[in-house]
């Protein structure tokens, strides 16, 4: 068994009405009377239902035009630090933080930069004395629903101490909504997308996998117009258009609300599952890990008592068949306390989830 970083359930995707749609769309004579590529901009059917139906309840005023669909959020995070930044150019990013992220900008030629985290998220005061000291950074990377991966929401006051430092420097801001859709102790919280004035520099990258399942690459970005077409023409030099059938059965799903009545349903079984594990670890784990309960999300950031090897405790539970990762990865520093789990539930039932936190709990007992 794997616990992953915080995946969906495949088993919960809407199987036959995607398969519909896909069968709608390939039968359709409008697609059958194609010729030649599509627009590299992404499905207009696509674009038009995000921006009509499904973005605009998170406060965000766009048209088809303002999005731009990609394979995934990972190609939104390398197309625009590609379009937007050049070799040298440092972003700004959390630490601890998304390791793909990462390796999107270092892979532009960016410097990356941790800044701390703490139980508020992203330490915009840090953030402030860094522009001080290094002018070369350009932008700024956030995770600002939950963050990932501790979870925790960027509290309001830092959101606008962001965004103003944001003007002051001159700073391109890409913002990562990545699970907006799972909150569940309260109301989504607007993206940083829905607070930004016209003259502000703001990427809001998205991702559709995590309402279906991973393996269907679908993301989506919206950006101020010039920053949408360099990235638009730099998708179309490395990808000539996206999965048109693909973009356009989720587009018939958002439409006729499957996607809408599977989101729904997902987050009320999510919460459940998140509910289960906080109590078997209550019960079994109470001595080993400490964690605050996440708000939302698809994982659950837990810190491992400083007597245990952390190490060896996965290598222990891994020999007894359960991968799980130490949180260390997603760290850019030399910090001594790094000695953590990302426990990823939402793809697991309850069964499943026992079943973990068990085979954790019979190899705790590795001390330094």
């Amino acid at each position: 068994m794997t616990i992953t970083d915080g995946t969906p359930d495949p088993r919960l995707m809407p199987r036959v009405e995607l398969a519909r749609a896909f069968r709608t769309v390939l039968t359709s004579s409008r697609f059958l009377s194609r010729s030649g590529y599509a627009d590299s901009q992404g499905a207009s059917a696509l674009r038009a239902a995000l921006a009509e139906e499904f973005l605009n309840a998170r406060g965000l005023s766009i048209s088809a035009d303002n999005v731009l669909i990609t394979h995934g959020s990972q190609m939104g995070l390398f197309l625009a630090a590609s379009a937007n930044l050049s070799p040298g150019d440092g972003v700004a990013v959390e630490d601890p933080g998304y390791p793909f992220a990462w390796s999107s900008f270092r892979a532009g030629g960016a410097r990356v930069i941790g800044v701390p985290v703490d139980h508020e998220g992203l330490d915009v005061d840090c953030l402030a004395q860094m522009l001080r000291h290094d002018p070369g950074i350009r932008a700024v990377y956030v995770t600002p629903h939950h963050q990932y991966p501790t979870t925790v929401t960027l509290g309001a006051g830092r959101r606008l101490k962001l965004l103003e430092l944001a003007r002051q420097h001159d700073l391109l801001i890409i913002e990562d909504d990545y699970d907006h859709d799972y909150r569940f102790d309260s109301a989504p919280v607007l993206p940083l997308a829905a607070r930004v004035g016209a003259d502000q520099r703001l990427i809001h990258i998205g991702s559709l996998s995590k309402l279906t399942i991973p393996s269907l690459r679908l993301g989506y970005v919206i950006a101020p117009p010039d920053i949408l077409r360099r990235m638009t023409d730099l998708r179309e030099a490395i990808d000539r258009q996206g999965d048109v059938p693909l973009e356009e059965a989720m587009a018939l799903m958002i439409r006729n609300g499957v996607l809408g009545r599977h989101a729904r349903k997902a987050k009320r079984v999510y919460a459940q599952r998140r509910d289960f594990l906080l109590k078997e670890v209550r019960e079994k784990l109470s001595n080993a890990v400490t964690f605050s309960v996440p708000a939302g999300g698809l994982a659950v950031w837990m810190k491992i008592d400083a007597r245990i090897d952390g190490d060896a405790w996965t290598v222990s539970a891994k020999k007894a068949g359960l991968h799980i990762e130490r949180g260390k990865r997603f760290f850019i520093g030399s910090q001594n306390d790094i000695n953590y789990f990302r426990f990823g539930y939402a793809h697991l039932n309850t069964d499943e989830i026992a079943k973990a936190v068990d085979v954790l709990a019979q190899h705790k007992t590795v001390f330094c």
